[in-house]
């Protein structure tokens, strides 16, 4: 497996592309936009390539093993409380680990809502913990009475890839898809 750091996915095409695959469905109702469409105005065929390079995405590999590789790109970093947190990114999926434990995935067998919000802020503090609030997010659960507050700190958090005309668009999105039913 292809380990990478946080150093690694400093930079634009990789939020890009994590933003526009990690919340495909979400939609802000009413400016009648989603995510991956606001995304997807930013990503020009450089930044898709880059991501594809970077999973190892091939012709066929939907086909041929439903978008997961034996040999996957992969995240590691240390959590607090001793914990170890481990995302691997296949072409088709991205999956989520603590201690081994596989804590969810944004593809088609999508594991969602499964972090309380105010656990990810907790992370903040952090030595790169503005990363690891952003690549958690899209496990989050987030009660109704938290999301004036949380759409500001994601789109805060945000800010530190993205324009700020961006961050307010996704990041109403963003807490709408999150929002516990």
């Amino acid at each position: 497996m292809s380990r990478i750091s946080l150093d690694e996915i400093d930079n634009l095409p990789f939020w890009l592309n994590y933003f526009g695959c990690s919340y495909l469905n979400l939609y802000d109702e009413e400016e009648d936009v989603s995510v991956s469409e606001l995304m997807g105005e930013l990503c020009t065929q450089e930044v898709l390539e880059w991501w594809k390079t970077f999973t190892g995405w091939y012709d066929g590999v939907l086909d041929e093993c439903d978008g997961y590789l034996d040999d996957p790109v992969f995240l590691e970093v240390p959590l607090t409380q001793g914990r170890t947190l481990r995302i691997e990114l296949h072409p088709g999926d991205t999956l989520y680990y603590i201690d081994g434990k596989e804590i969810g995935s944004t593809g088609p067998h999508w594991k969602l809502r499964t972090i309380p919000y105010k656990e990810l802020e907790e992370l903040l503090p952090l030595e790169r913990g503005w990363q690891l609030f952003l690549l958690l997010l899209p496990l989050a659960s987030l009660g109704r009475g938290e999301a004036l507050a949380a759409q500001q700190e994601i789109k805060t958090q945000m800010a530190r890839c993205f324009g700020t005309d961006l961050c307010e668009s996704v990041s109403k999105c963003i807490v709408s898809g999150l929002l516990e039913e």
